[in-house]
């Protein structure tokens, strides 16, 4: 017989499925990293493969986005609340990623010589818009190192869990 937790659900179906939202939330966030590391890297890529994936990382900041929605709502709620610093400074992070990126996208898509073009729409560009996109840039970086930072417990507990542990059961534990 399956007991009910504290909220009324049952306590082995809520069991199941958070092991599998943390594997969601940080395959979709492993790779948001990996892309933006990419991304940031254009003398590596080349012009016309940093705008696409500068195209695949609005894609994978809508999922990050969507995926941890009921954080972005109950923290909304909590920094009006009497909160912690580190919650609110946590958040302010946040809301400054958010716009560093919504930057970064929206300029890149403005200035973009190859990935645009390439589907038929030749934005105006400018010097405004490439100057918003590269300073933009330096400011997510900076967040992104703090954002990094201030998870990092949850980043290296949860990568021990879904990649290591794993990857050492496949070798037999042998060192």
């Amino acid at each position: 017989m399956t007991q009910l937790d504290g909220t009324g659900r049952r306590a082995a179906a809520a069991a199941v499925k958070k092991p599998n939202r943390s594997r969601r939330l940080f395959w979709v966030d492993a790779s948001f990293f990996a892309l933006f590391l990419l991304v940031i890297n254009v003398p590596m890529t080349g012009l016309t493969i940093h705008e696409w994936l500068g195209i695949a990382i609005a894609a994978v900041t809508i999922t990050h986005l969507v995926q941890h929605g009921d954080w972005v709502a109950s923290m909304f709620q909590r920094v009006l609340a009497a909160t912690s610093f580190q919650n609110r400074v946590n958040y302010l992070m946040m809301i400054g990623l958010f716009i560093g990126f919504a930057s970064i996208i929206v300029s890149g898509l403005l200035i973009s010589q190859v990935a645009l073009p390439f589907i038929g729409y030749t934005p105006s560009g400018g010097s405004f818009w490439l100057w918003l996109h590269l300073s933009s840039v330096g400011w997510v970086v900076a967040l992104v190192a703090i954002h990094v930072a201030m998870n990092w417990k949850w980043i290296a507990s949860t990568t021990e869990r879904l990649v290591f542990a794993p990857m050492q059961r496949l070798g037999g534990g042998a060192s």
